[in-house]
């Protein structure tokens, strides 16, 4: 019983330890771009958000190789386990789907997209840049 006891005072001097900074890091890290299509009239790179925490993208960006940027609207949320596509084009947006607006294509089929986060850090790349 005096072992049961300790180990649980140890167990919660160790979680003291953990600050709200050091949750939320690990929820940058669970999204990841997903998918890139690259077809005409049907251009878009999908985010996932694998992870069990909402994710606020708000000052984040979506660049290609030529430093085409598309930023994120203010407050919006990917929720956990959730998807979103960027489309290249025009159209209405949703939870699912965001609309850059650009009359032009971007995408490539040998492009990089790269995810960068409000604080200038690549969060994802796709295809994964080694």
């Amino acid at each position: 019983m005096v072992l049961l006891i300790s180990s649980l005072f140890l167990g919660l001097a160790a979680a003291q330890d953990v600050t709200p900074g050091d949750i939320m890091s690990g929820a940058e890290d669970a999204v990841t771009i997903t998918g890139l299509s690259s077809a005409d009239e049907e251009e878009w790179v999908e985010i996932t958000n694998s992870g069990m925490a909402s994710q606020d993208f708000t000052f984040w960006t979506l660049t290609d190789g030529e430093n085409n940027t598309y930023s994120f609207p203010e407050g919006f949320v990917l929720a956990p386990e959730a998807a979103v596509k960027v489309h290249t084009g025009q159209g209405n947006e949703t939870e699912s789907d965001l609309y850059w607006g650009r009359d032009d294509f971007v995408w490539d089929e040998e492009e990089v997209a790269t995810l960068i986060d409000a604080n200038g850090e690549v969060v994802a790349s796709y295809p994964e840049v080694s």
